[in-house]
């Protein structure tokens, strides 16, 4: 029987009604977060790393030449999800981008359109975050979001406006194969999902020009349409409910680019879950 006089943010997490995850996810997420190391490093890494990201930008912003490198991005971005993040950290990363091209799949295959393409980012290791047909996968993940949106806006044989019946919609994206975490191996560290997520975005501001972090600060800004998208398609308000950025058009600088980002992982998950059960609503 539980302590009533002394509960914890985890058994509310595992036990909340109203999240939109899986018991698998919730324990995940609880793992993840709840480590010793990850309560003594997240506060010093995330003044140290946030800043070195503002000041690389600054620094680059200035420059009267570009300064960047996609393959040392690619080669120590795969080295540190390998040996330095948490297996449940990893998981969570390989899922994300396998959830986004399946949310994006979910509208391509219901859009009464083919103008608007499917993509087929769907990883299961992490040596498939690396390179991509010669792209960065992280690139490539928010260069998927972006050409979605504009297809979807750029035909008019498209139709992400009308609400379809459930049994009418097509679900098959949402199945996913397996990913492969690793949870045996040894690593060097094993580090949260937001610990390693401002390491991340530290190689992200250091290899990549200031236009492309932009961009890549700027994608976490189009949930909005995907969700309006969602919520058309299915009839289920839900979604819209998820945005944490209501104005898609509010071309800003982030402050804290890994907090948007986990937000942006936040929302996308619980979409696909919700979806999930929408699904399952269909069939029965």
């Amino acid at each position: 029987m539980r302590d009533r006089k002394n509960p914890s943010f985890y058994e509310a997490i595992a036990a909340d009604p109203h999240l939109e995850l899986n018991a698998r996810d919730r324990l995940i997420y609880t793992e993840d977060m709840n480590r010793k190391l990850s309560r003594l490093m997240l506060p010093i890494v995330r003044v140290i790393f946030l800043s070195g990201i503002w000041l690389v930008r600054f620094i680059k912003r200035y420059l009267p030449f570009d300064i960047r490198s996609h393959k040392l991005l690619t080669k120590l971005g795969v080295w540190y999800m390998k040996d330095m993040t948490s297996p449940q950290a990893l998981e969570y990363i390989i899922k994300h981008f396998q959830i986004e091209s399946a949310l994006i799949n979910f509208v391509a295959d219901n859009c009464s359109s083919s103008a608007v393409q499917r993509v087929d980012l769907i990883p299961t290791h992490v040596s498939q975050l690396g390179d991509v047909d010669g792209l960065n996968a992280i690139m490539l993940h928010d260069f998927n979001m972006y050409n979605h949106i504009i297809d979807t806006g750029s035909d008019p044989t498209v139709d992400v406006k009308t609400q379809r019946p459930l049994d009418q919609l097509n679900f098959s994206a949402l199945e996913l194969p397996p990913i492969d975490h690793e949870p045996e191996r040894k690593r060097i560290l094993n580090l949260d999902i937001e610990t390693s997520g401002y390491v991340m975005g530290f190689f992200l501001a250091l290899f990549l020009t200031d236009e492309e972090m932009e961009r890549a600060a700027l994608s976490l800004q189009l949930d909005e349409s995907l969700m309006t998208s969602l919520a058309n398609l299915t009839g289920d308000d839900f979604f819209i409910k998820l945005c944490p950025m209501k104005f898609t058009n509010f071309l800003r600088y982030h402050y804290d680019v890994v907090q948007e980002l986990r937000f942006h992982m936040m929302t996308l998950d619980y979409a696909y879950h919700r979806l999930k059960k929408l699904s399952e609503q269909a069939t029965s």
